[in-house]
Parts: C-alpha cells; sequence; structure tokens
C-alpha cells in the first residue's frame, strides 16, 4: 500500500510539473498554437505513464521479493524433524532389559514382583541361567526371577505367539514339584498369564511352556514379561527362554536381539 501511494504521489508530482510548463508565461503564445501545445502534451503523457509503468514494475518486484523473505522455512523444520526422529530411533538398542530378583520362596508368591533387584543385564535372546546369573555378571549365588523390559519389534502383520519356556535339571532327593509362573504385557495391557509346575525329580532335563497370542500390526510394542519359578531342593540347572513365532514362521523358535529393543543412553 505504501509503494503504491508513493508512485502516485510521484505521477501526480510530474503532472502538476507539465501542467506548470503548459501553463507558465508561455501560455497565450501556447494559445495561438494549439496543435504544437497538444503534441508537446502528448509526449509528456508517453514519458509519464512509461515512468509510471516502470515504477509500477520496480515496486511490484519489491514487494515480491519482500513476500518471499517471509515466507516459512519449511524445508528447515523438516529437516529438524527428520534430524528429531533419527536420533530417537539411534537411541534404541537390541536386546531388552533384564532385571534379576529374588525367586519367591512359595507358589502363591509367584504372582508378585519384589521391588528389590539384585542386578540387570541385556537380554539379547536364549536360555537365562535363573540358578547360575553370575555368567550375566549378577552377583548373587540364589536362584532368581528375572523381569524384562523393552519393546518388541513386529514385521509383519498378524498373529503373533510368544512362548515361555523353562527347563530343569535336579538330583534324586525331590519330591516336590518346581512351581513356574510366566506373564506378560504389551503396551502395558496383559495379554496373559499363566502358572505350572516342572515334575519332579528331573534327573534328565524335564520342561514346561506357556503360550501367549496377539494380533499386531507392524511396529514397536512396549514389552514388560515376568519369568519366576520357586526353587526346588537338589536344583542343578534352571533356565528360562522367550521364544516366538511370527506369522511367516512355521514353529516356535528362539527370539534374537533384532526383535528385542530397549533405549540407551
Amino acid at each position: 500500500m505504501m509503494q503504491r501511494k508513493s508512485v502516485g504521489g510521484l505521477a501526480l508530482g510530474i503532472a502538476i510539473a507539465a501542467l506548470i510548463f503548459v501553463e507558465g508565461p508561455g501560455f497565450a503564445l501556447a494559445q495561438d498554437r494549439q496543435p504544437e501545445t497538444q503534441k508537446q502534451l502528448d509526449r509528456i503523457e508517453r514519458k509519464l505513464d512509461s515512468l509510471i509503468e516502470h515504477l509500477g514494475i520496480t515496486g511490484q518486484g519489491r514487494a515480491s521479493a519482500k513476500s518471499n523473505d517471509s515466507l516459512p522455512a519449511t524445508g528447515n523444520e523438516g529437516a529438524k524433524q527428520a534430524s528429531s526422529e533419527g536420533g530417537a530411533s539411534q537411541a534404541y538398542q537390541r536386546g531388552a532389559l533384564a532385571i534379576a530378583r529374588v525367586a519367591p520362596a512359595k507358589k502363591d508368591n509367584l504372582p508378585e514382583i519384589p521391588a528389590d533387584s539384585v542386578g540387570s543385564f541385556i537380554y539379547i535372546g536364549g536360555a537365562i541361567p535363573l540358578s547360575e546369573q553370575s555368567r550375566n555378571g549378577v552377583l548373587y549365588t540364589g536362584l532368581t526371577s528375572v523381569e524384562l523390559q523393552g519393546w518388541l519389534k513386529i514385521a509383519e502383520p498378524g498373529r503373533t505367539q510368544l512362548a515361555v519356556e523353562y527347563r530343569a535339571t535336579t538330583g534324586s532327593n525331590v519330591f516336590a514339584n518346581a512351581g513356574c509362573i510366566a506373564s506378560l504385557w504389551l503396551e502395558d495391557r496383559s495379554i496373559g498369564s499363566q502358572h505350572g509346575e516342572i515334575p519332579m525329580p528331573a534327573r534328565e532335563q524335564k520342561s514346561v511352556s506357556f503360550i501367549f497370542g496377539a494380533d499386531l500390526q507392524p511396529g514397536l510394542y512396549k514389552l514388560r514379561a515376568w519369568l519366576a519359578c520357586t526353587e526346588p531342593r537338589d536344583l542343578r540347572a534352571l533356565y528360562a527362554q522367550l521364544l516366538i513365532k511370527t506369522p511367516g514362521d512355521m514353529n516356535l523358535r528362539m527370539i534374537d536381539s533384532g526383535e528385542l529393543l530397549h533405549q540407551g543412553s
């Protein structure tokens, strides 16, 4: 608006100057030579139109440049967003956090997760030696239970099965079965909790398994699992293992570190 006013003011000034030129001291003489005066006016009008047109184009160019300067920096914002997403993606690392806790003494206490822990490590799949956690750097000699925390990575849509398997070996002097529990949560929602027993004695390795299922879409799902057994007499070894069967698998298999993630620093 200010640009248009300045152009209009300049044009008005030129027009006034032109009238003064025509109506000045030579006005009477100009009346006697009207054809010549008309030619002068026509030339002035053409010059004035040309000047206004030139000023108008320049003004529009400046206004356009100013308008471009005020456009939002969408490219920079997109780069920041991509950088933020990349940083978040890099924060996930392979494996789930495994928190070792003291194993329950009684079967009735199996569903209760103790507040205190005796250590932790990163679980990347395979058998967890509940009776020998020193192999994972946990300085505790008794039987432990494990709470898994992390994210489950799903690559294809459909029904996914998760299973927990316990395997135990004992001596001959055992009469009471070992009680075990497996509880799983996805996105803080329980997908099941199951109890069972490992038959004793287990001079040869014996096991018990629990199977859970959920219909999932590709993505990351917050995972929590509680794995615990009571300690039988004359225990030699007790292992827990997390298994998975995706829509593309024919059988349950050992879950690997690429399917379990945790947030690192």
